[in-house]
């Protein structure tokens, strides 16, 4: 009954949602945030309410490439309503030391029940300066499957930029994590 609506939920999420072909090659991201694409890519606009740019390969319900880029200091990062607004509020603020913005994520990926493991927090140079990369352990409330993610951020004039990747950790991740490091690597910000 479970997969019964977990299916019914991702046909409900593809037709509200727009899709497009992402081609091989430099990308711009919100006409600010430029990456290098080794493969094509989709990409969904309105995808399940979230306002960030959101790709994938696989599909939405498998493997999930988001940009958050340029959330405001004092600017959620993501639209709540209801509850989860109230118990959580996911607001980015641009002191926010490293631990602190892998928990922002954290507080967004577990919104629905989801459990979150840190796996590693450390500082790399990102969008040609200091930054931070995390990789996490998503288990999915809904169909209990263990996801892996990578998250890359950098906060770029009081702004927040990051680049966030999620597949089921057995096949998938190892499938296109390489290619996302190298994307994160080579992520530049237009002037």
């Amino acid at each position: 009954m479970k997969r019964i609506l977990l299916i019914v939920l991702a046909l409900f999420i593809a037709g509200c949602a727009t899709v497009s072909k992402v081609e091989t090659g430099e990308q711009a991201v919100s006409n600010r945030l430029v990456v290098k694409l080794d493969g094509p890519w989709n990409r969904f606009e309105n995808f399940a309410g979230f306002p960030v740019p959101t790709w994938t390969v696989e599909g939405v319900t498998v493997d999930r490439l988001q940009f958050f880029v340029g959330i405001k200091d004092g600017t959620p990062l993501v639209r709540q309503t209801g509850e989860a607004a109230a118990r959580r509020p996911l607001t980015f603020k641009s002191s926010m030391e490293p631990h602190e913005i892998a928990a922002l994520f954290q507080a967004m990926l577990t919104a629905d029940g989801s459990s979150f493991t840190l796996d590693r927090l450390e500082p790399v140079t990102f969008l040609g300066g200091p930054g931070l990369r995390f990789n996490y352990t998503l288990l999915r409330r809904i169909d209990d499957v263990r996801l892996s993610g990578m998250v890359y951020a950098r906060v770029v004039n009081g702004e927040l930029f990051a680049i966030q990747y999620q597949a089921p950790r057995l096949g998938f991740y190892p499938r296109y994590e390489a290619q996302i490091e190298k994307m994160a690597q080579t992520a530049t910000l237009r002037t």
